[in-house]
């Protein structure tokens, strides 16, 4: 029988919190750093883990969360730095810290094993993650793992040259009412409700400064090479008119990973999974139940 579920807005009243410990400063004695996280569950029955990209929060999941809900446990979490999560100051972004971050995520949430799925730099976090915790994850898709092309807005792009700082200051809602159409292949799913509730989330300078770092620090190249030694199987999946990672990637990606299973969408962007969710959870919940155990 179908479920209903509230609709999911960005609020910090939404979900739940739970605190976990960061390394903390460097030195002899460094001090732990406390980051509360705030999250959300919906459904019931095998676990799902849901990540989002840099600058996005739990609200990128309002239309495909309730979908996968209908089958499973899903548990969407707001990365330290995003959403309503903290904005923890001894946090650098890099591959490693990330991956841990989403596993000591998942031990104060108290699961113990799940299947994830991850969008654009959250799904290369996700992928990450599971090579570096393989007992941790079942089944990982991927839709559309990648950080920032040639492709993307400039003024995304320049958050990662040495005046990443000065142009961190620069957004404004104008440039979100700008840009946000742009991540997905009908301009007009992005409405100003859209646009309101993504700039919430971003309109101050501990939240801009975390998008900077963790732009800068996204080391795709690193990722990809550790997890094309392994032989572990991931389910990637691409939107066939994505303008900001198009589609062509995939063949390099095939290339580099053979034992990925790959599948793309018919008109969606770079967003897919707000455009298309319908899809998105059909595919996603064929992967999981259909496909053998993963490698």
């Amino acid at each position: 029988m179908k479920q209903n579920f509230k609709p999911i807005v960005n609020s910090d009243l939404i979900g739940d919190y739970v605190t976990i410990e960061l390394p903390g400063f460097p030195g002899p004695h460094p001090k732990p750093e406390q980051c509360r996280v705030h999250y959300l569950t919906m459904g019931r029955g095998e676990p799902l883990l849901l990540i989002h990209s840099v600058g996005q929060s739990i609200y990128t999941w309002r239309t495909l969360m309730p979908k996968l809900a209908e089958d499973y446990c899903v548990i969407a979490i707001d990365l330290p730095g995003f959403g309503f999560s903290d904005r923890p100051l001894t946090l650098n972004y890099s591959m490693d810290e990330m991956a841990n971050v989403i596993v000591k995520c998942l031990d104060a949430i108290g699961i113990k094993r799940t299947h994830a799925l991850g969008v654009t730099m959250g799904a290369v976090y996700t992928m990450y993650a599971a090579i570096r915790y393989p007992d941790r994850f079942m089944k990982v898709i991927a839709l559309t793992p990648g950080g920032i092309t040639e492709h993307m807005p400039k003024k995304i792009r320049r958050l990662e040259g040495a005046f990443g700082a000065f142009w961190r200051e620069m957004y404004s809602k104008k440039d979100f009412e700008k840009y946000l159409p742009q991540f997905y292949y009908d301009g007009t799913v992005c409405t100003e409700t859209v646009v309101d509730q993504y700039y919430k989330t971003c309109d101050d300078h501990a939240s801009r400064q975390a998008i900077m770092y963790a732009i800068r620090n996204f080391d795709e190249e690193y990722a990809l090479e550790a997890i094309k030694k392994t032989t572990r199987e991931f389910f990637i999946i691409w939107g066939d008119e994505d303008r900001l990672q198009p589609i062509d990637r995939i063949f390099e990606l095939k290339e580099m990973l053979p034992a990925c299973v790959f599948h793309s969408i018919r008109n969606t962007g770079h967003w897919m999974h707000e455009e298309k969710a319908a899809q998105i959870a059909e595919a996603a919940d064929r992967y999981i139940r259909y496909k053998g155990e993963s490698k």
